[in-house]
């Protein structure tokens, strides 16, 4: 079954919380992407803090687009996410991040950057739960979605049958259908759903597009 989870990319805690209140509804887990300004140009909410402070059934994935992933990794633990995704392209220790948080029985993705192959980093992807590619540069809600990294995916999912892949980044009702075709499992959307005036039917319809795809 395909999942499609909205993301939530906000600079203050208000916005979090607003955000979240209005996701409730209509979703029962959320994506927050995590960005320090240095391993992508944007800046987020440090994340850990308000995911310990707020009361919410939600269930939350939290992408950490940050250089040194293990730098909070205390602070993380502690909190109610049970996903978490790292960056092939963060350079401070990663085993040992992937490894503490398996450890403490949560899941773990590994992301790539559209520039990135995934052969790069063959000895984390055998570490993780899922891989996660992103079809847009990240950082930033309403990036121009890239083909390319429809490719990308599908040689990896006919390489690795049985790994669940994540896509991040432009995905919309005409893109969904791509990359759930080169095997994507789990979908992240930001602008078309957090940005929508009907988020009910945003979700629907990426839903739908989906089921279409995995009948045709």
């Amino acid at each position: 079954m395909i999942e499609v989870l909205p993301s939530i990319l906000v600079k203050t805690p208000e916005e979090f919380e607003s955000l979240v209140r209005r996701l409730e509804p209509y979703t029962d887990r959320v994506h927050l992407d995590i960005a320090d300004g240095i391993l992508v140009p944007n800046k987020t909410i440090d994340g850990y803090r308000e995911l310990m402070e707020i009361d919410t059934r939600l269930k939350f994935d939290v992408h950490l687009m940050v250089q040194k992933p293990s730098e909070h990794l205390d602070e993380w633990l502690n909190t109610r996410a049970d996903r978490y995704f790292v960056h092939a392209e963060a350079d401070h220790d990663l085993k040992n991040c992937i490894y503490q948080f398996k450890n403490h029985m949560k899941e773990v993705g590994l992301v790539f950057n559209p520039e990135t192959e995934p052969d790069t980093a063959k000895e984390l992807v055998d570490m993780v739960d899922y891989v996660q590619f992103m079809a847009v540069h990240p950082g930033f809600y309403g990036a121009k979605f890239l083909d390319e990294v429809v490719g990308k995916i599908s040689k990896f999912h006919s390489e690795n049958p049985n790994y669940k892949i994540v896509v991040d980044g432009g995905i919309t009702n005409e893109t969904a259908p791509k990359v759930i075709s080169a095997g994507a499992s789990i979908l992240i959307s930001g602008s078309y759903v957090v940005n929508s005036p009907d988020i009910r039917k945003a979700i629907e319809e990426l839903k739908f597009s989906s089921k279409s795809e995995a009948i045709g």
